[in-house]
């Protein structure tokens, strides 16, 4: 893992991705692990996308079950961007499961820990970040 850890901080040479995509691209992964209808699995993208461009402004409820699931999911991903940006893939999946249930859903925590726990994940937001 430490060399993964290693691999998803921003080479300053690399051109890297925004935050926006970082987060867009661990949502994503999220979403599609726990969402298996299609036609919710677009609009459970479209909700996180409004969100993730809507982020420093006054938060908004959400206004039904798709909406939470993209606020729960959006929560775990910020999380996981954020400390794995400054500290590396075992920070950040420390940061899940110590929130787990504690500002963030344990489903969506949980399924997190699944897919951060395989190095192909983290293995794939660095490809995904260097573009």
């Amino acid at each position: 893992m430490h060399t993964s850890q290693n691999q998803f901080k921003s080479d300053a040479k690399q051109p890297a991705l925004t935050r926006e995509a970082r987060l867009s691209w661990i949502s994503s992964k999220l979403a599609q692990s726990l969402c298996t209808d299609t036609d919710r699995l677009d609009e459970l993208h479209h909700r996180l996308w409004m969100r993730i461009l809507q982020d420093g402004l006054a938060p908004v409820p959400p206004r039904d079950e798709t909406d939470q699931l993209a606020v729960d999911i959006l929560a775990v991903a910020m999380l996981v961007e954020q400390v794995a940006a400054n500290d590396g893939a075992e920070a950040a999946i420390a940061a899940v499961k110590l929130a787990s249930g504690q500002g963030l859903a344990p489903a969506v925590a949980e399924r997190f820990l699944h897919l951060g726990s395989a190095l192909v994940f983290w293995a794939a937001l660095e490809s995904h970040n260097r573009g």
